[in-house]
């Protein structure tokens, strides 16, 4: 019981930080780029996107009951969280402020981006492997 709500509410919360953070934080990215459409406004909607289907997979996980939904729920969290970090390093990828000269964007939204991502995975790995464990015991 306890398991769920804790990896549950962790990635609710890493979840919410995912969509917020490149959009409506002092780390968001510029006017200029959005304006331009540059790839760190699209990766900013993409990361948006992934952010909110973790707070519905987080929430999906601390209802439901069944030990089985919550190892396949677990799964595709880590693989969302995957694809979040992929998002913001390799996919899409932020400008870190270096795209074009009145670019004001801040370089510390990739790494903020990677690190979410990467600690949504680990959180997700780490009860899918939990739940394993409590089936063979």
């Amino acid at each position: 019981m306890i398991n769920k709500i804790l990896a549950g509410v962790s990635t609710a919360i890493l979840g919410v930080l995912i969509a917020a953070v490149p959009n409506f934080t002092p780390l968001q990215i510029c006017e200029l780029c959005q304006r331009m459409a540059m790839k760190c406004s699209w990766a900013a909607k993409a990361e948006f996107g992934v952010g909110v289907l973790i707070l519905f997979l987080s929430i999906l996980l601390i209802f439901s009951e069944s030990r089985d939904v919550r190892l396949g729920v677990s799964a595709a969290l880590g693989m969302v969280g995957i694809l979040s970090t992929l998002i913001a390093k390799v996919l899409i990828g932020f400008c870190a402020g270096d795209c074009c000269s009145g670019c004001t964007c801040s370089p510390l939204t990739p790494p903020v981006m990677t690190g979410l991502g990467i600690a949504v995975a680990v959180i997700a790995f780490i009860n899918v492997i939990y739940l394993l464990q409590k089936k063979n015991t």
